[in-house]
């Protein structure tokens, strides 16, 4: 009797969990001018096959991204996308302040950066309240931060109290206003040590409570995959995973150091990659979204 009673305690524990502790399926898109042209008929038959293909989630890298999005017609393009997403039952994480120059602008974290994160920061907040606004609350599951971590920008000791003290105060404000997880990504090619990379988000999810996921790195190709593994394994360890989950990488880059530009796999090889998942049930996300549906995308590009 007692056994009993402590299984039916634990299943309803396990079905009063909020949907968002459970591992995610996620794919990213990042929402650009030209796509504007694919008609919305489209857009509907592309949410509707990425349930088919098993993603339970989009990401939406941004909401805000430089001038674009800022106009009130541009601001209803990008709510009617959502809507549709929603309407085939995928769940949302919206992404916030994007900057096209942010690389740039970090590329030597000082306390001059300090200003300027705190203006993506409020810009953040002010997109928070909107989308609360806008989107029933049980489609949006998160947040996620535009800001990636990289192991070049934040490796002084100096740049990281920076982020890490921005990072530690902009999640405590985001959650005065909304209870929804909040993810960030981070990325690495070989400029710290693996070990002191795992410091390094390690130290930041302590602080901060961010759900981090790295990128595989797979698709830009600058480390091979041995030197990879040195990387991510000890960020997905299943007795203590520092990561809350892995981004895999499904397109092929073909200019490094300028302006990021890059092309789709191979079908064969794009449908190996989509079966990939990270270990021990953390979330798996793919990026990104153009590069799953060419035929939709290339001619707007």
């Amino acid at each position: 009797m007692v056994k009993k009673f402590s299984v039916q305690i634990l299943l309803l524990f396990a079905l009063l969990l909020p949907l968002s502790t459970m591992a995610v399926t996620a794919i990213f898109y990042q929402p650009q001018e030209s796509d504007k042209q694919i008609a919305p008929q489209e857009w509907q038959s592309i949410f509707h096959l990425l349930k088919k293909k098993g993603f339970d989630t989009l990401v939406i890298q941004w909401t805000q991204y430089g001038d674009f999005l800022k106009s009130a017609e541009n601001q209803t393009w990008l709510k009617e996308r959502v809507d549709q997403a929603a309407a085939e039952k995928l769940q949302l994480i919206i992404g916030l302040s994007g900057d096209p120059e942010m690389f740039n602008r970090l590329k030597e974290p000082s306390a001059a950066s300090e200003d300027y994160l705190m203006r993506l920061s409020r810009a953040d907040l002010r997109l928070v309240e909107n989308w609360k606004k806008n989107v029933a609350q049980d489609k949006i599951i998160g947040w996620y931060l535009p800001l990636e971590i990289d192991d070049r920008a934040w490796r002084d000791p100096q740049a990281f109290d920076i982020l890490r003290k921005h990072l530690r105060e902009e999640i405590q404000r985001i959650r005065m206003q909304s209870e929804e997880l909040i993810y960030i990504s981070s990325f690495f090619t070989g400029n710290m040590s693996p070990d002191d990379y795992s410091k390094m988000i390690a130290s930041l999810h302590e602080i901060t409570g961010l759900h981090i996921w790295i990128q595989d790195g797979a698709g830009t190709g600058k480390l091979n995959l041995s030197e990879r593994a040195l990387y991510l394994t000890p960020l997905t360890k299943c007795n203590a995973p520092i990561a809350s989950g892995l981004i895999f990488e499904a397109f092929k880059q073909t200019q490094h150091d300028q302006t990021f530009a890059a092309e789709p796999l191979p079908p064969q090889l794009l449908a190996q990659r989509l079966k990939l998942r990270a270990p021990c049930q953390l979330d798996s996300a793919f990026f990104e979204l153009r590069y799953l549906f060419e035929d939709s995308f290339k001619a707007r590009n």
